[in-house]
């Protein structure tokens, strides 16, 4: 002997039937599987974004501002002796402009050090969903700021040695 088959019944409705059909597919009922089907949680207070969009501010403007004057003062100083350096002469030219030396070494480990910070926390803050959009900007800008450095510290060193021609 057989079971009993159920009367089979038509997804579409009939005279004698209710109005919606039923389900084709319940999903399975799994507590594991429970929190995958909740709603993302709302993003955090975007205040992450912004202290990495203000260090990428401070690393890429700040050091190469600094940055640019040292080398312009290291140009003003050591430019009238550039035609007497010999080749064998070493760091020795650089004792007249000393203080300007160490201002320019750490606006440029000072740069790197917050650019790299910025870049680090800008990355964080754009993938925990807390401050994206100065998230992003701190990436960028901190990527930009080598090359920002750079472009200022060739312009200081050129306005420092255009300030001794003749």
């Amino acid at each position: 002997m057989s079971a009993p088959q159920p009367p089979h019944v038509s997804p579409y409705p009939t005279s004698g039937q209710p109005s919606t059909p039923a389900a084709p597919y319940v999903p399975p009922q799994d507590p594991r599987f429970a929190q995958a089907l909740q709603a993302p949680r709302p993003p955090g207070s975007p205040a992450l974004g912004r202290v990495a969009l203000a260090l990428a501010l401070v690393a890429t403007v700040g050091a190469s501002i600094a940055l640019a004057i040292a080398l312009g003062a290291i140009a003003a100083g050591v430019g009238p002796r550039l035609q007497t350096i010999a080749p064998t002469s070493g760091l020795e030219v650089l004792t007249p402009v000393r203080d300007w030396v160490l201002v320019a070494e750490l606006a440029a480990w000072a740069g790197t050090a917050l650019g790299v910070w910025a870049l680090v926390q800008g990355i964080v803050a754009t993938v925990r969903r807390r401050g994206r959009g100065p998230g992003i900007a701190a990436i960028v800008i901190a990527a930009v700021g080598p090359a920002v450095a750079a472009g200022a510290a060739l312009l200081g060193l050129v306005v420092g040695l255009s300030a001794i021609a003749p």
